[in-house]
């Protein structure tokens, strides 16, 4: 499940969590304190996505409240601002035991939901930029470059203005338990004024207007292996899973990549550019160009994950060509708006490729045909062409053919919206360009320090 997923439950859980607090006052200690953890993890979590999406801590440091709030009091650097709000908010002077038992109550259990949801956000994020080390994948260099990086930091803020709503009807649920209650969870009411009082609300709003209209990072998923077998596929979401698992492993494994990697990834981008386009030539000439060259390539077979890999690609191919009659049929309109999503995962696609066609060139690993001279065979009479292959070089026909047509097709569709694939600003220049790691920029309208070490 995407990003977008992940998020709309923690919103969901998040507003219900606050409105609980309203509806029922604190009873038991086993609901506080799980109540009270829940909420210090959500703070926790966000702080580590936002880590993840610029690369590092926007602040050198947390300080304890008093020092928070002096940076929160200052104008400009939201994104530190937000940073350090959101670890100061996790700060609790007393420290309270997990619940020996399962809490069903609310707001804990909603609280609890929003936790394990904006982790998993964090964790898909660490599946395409791991803390301290280079992009694993396409959707990673994207972070990297900064396509997605606003609209991620506006996603954060709004999760956190819904947590200060929490922070608001904490002190007054505390309030209203039993009379030692109140005392034993003083330290709790007087973080969530804090953070209530703090002006991090007004932070996160500017931090969500600046992210409207941003390439968003909805789309986004779990950076996972092939599979053997492959999967079957059988609807879009099967198909851009098992696209994504092949080109991410291609791309951390571009030596690996052969030539039937390169005429079943060619071969599936023209298959889903045709059955939405309709076969217009604008929409699928670098595709054609590309998918024509490679199939005049040949080269080793692939084994282990690489073998996986070309796998899942013909497995999808599979179900992309089956849907050419469905395409033509009366629910056309519906089927194409299916695709499409399919279709804005291709440029990472062709960007993958194009780097594994210069590795393989650079291994001598791909072939083309020679030059066939005429032999006579003895004891014959008829001189008869004999077929030779030798290593392709760069300047060949066909490899050229196939460079060119796999870099008109790394630039995502001008439609603006959507998948991961629409958050690629910066696609790989050709040849050896394309195995170096972009330096990481910093998203407009948010603060330079953004470039910190990551943890």
């Amino acid at each position: 499940m995407t990003v977008g997923y992940w998020h709309r439950e923690a919103y969901q859980a998040l507003r219900a969590a606050a409105t609980a607090m309203g509806q029922r006052p604190a009873d038991h200690a086993a609901d506080i304190n799980a109540a009270v953890l829940a909420r210090s993890a959500v703070y926790g979590q966000l702080a580590r996505v936002t880590e993840l999406l610029v690369g590092g801590r926007p602040a050198p440091e947390v300080p304890d409240r008093a020092g928070a709030s002096t940076i929160l009091r200052r104008r400009g650097q939201r994104l530190t601002q937000l940073y350090v709000g959101l670890r100061a908010a996790t700060l609790v002077e007393r420290q309270f035991p997990p619940s020996p038992t399962p809490v069903t109550a609310e707001p804990a259990r909603s609280l609890h939901r929003a936790a394990d949801a904006v982790g998993v956000i964090g964790d898909i994020l660490a599946s395409h930029v791991p803390p301290g080390q280079g992009p694993r994948t396409p959707e990673g260099l994207a972070i990297r470059a900064g396509g997605g990086v606003q609209s991620g930091i506006a996603d954060v803020a709004r999760l956190t203005s819904s947590l200060v709503m929490v922070d608001l009807a904490l002190p007054g649920w505390l309030s209203h338990g039993r009379g030692h209650l109140t005392e034993i969870y003083r330290p709790v009411a007087e973080t969530a004024r804090w953070t209530a009082s703090s002006g991090l609300g007004g932070i996160a709003g500017e931090l969500i207007a600046a992210g409207r209209d941003q390439p968003p990072l909805d789309g986004l998923d779990i950076a996972r292996s092939p599979l053997n077998p492959a999967p079957s596929v059988r609807t879009v979401d099967d198909a851009i899973a098992s696209v994504a698992a092949a080109r991410s492993w291609m791309w951390q494994n571009p030596g690996q990549i052969t030539g039937s990697h390169l005429q079943l990834g060619t071969q599936l981008g023209l298959a889903a550019h045709i059955l939405i386009s309709d076969g217009a030539p604008t929409m699928v000439g670098g595709w054609r160009q590309a998918a024509i060259a490679a199939a005049d390539l040949r080269a080793t077979p692939p084994v282990g994950l690489a073998r996986d890999a070309a796998a899942e690609l013909a497995g999808v191919l599979r179900w992309a060509r089956s849907q050419a009659a469905v395409g033509r049929s009366e629910g056309a309109q519906a089927g194409n708006k299916q695709l499409v999503r399919l279709s804005s995962e291709l440029p990472f696609l062709a960007a993958t490729l194009h780097r594994g066609l210069s590795a393989a060139l650079q291994r001598g690993e791909l072939f083309v045909k020679a030059e066939m001279p005429l032999a006579r065979p003895a004891g014959s009479l008829i001189f008869r062409a004999a077929e030779r292959w030798r290593p392709a070089v760069s300047d060949d026909d066909v490899v050229q053919d196939l460079n060119r047509g796999l870099a008109q097709r790394h630039q995502p569709g001008n439609d603006g919206r959507g998948t991961a694939a629409r958050a690629f600003p910066n696609p790989p220049r050709p040849r050896g360009l394309m195995a170096q790691t972009p330096t990481r920029a910093t998203p407009d309208g948010l603060s330079g320090r953004s470039r910190g070490r990551t943890r």
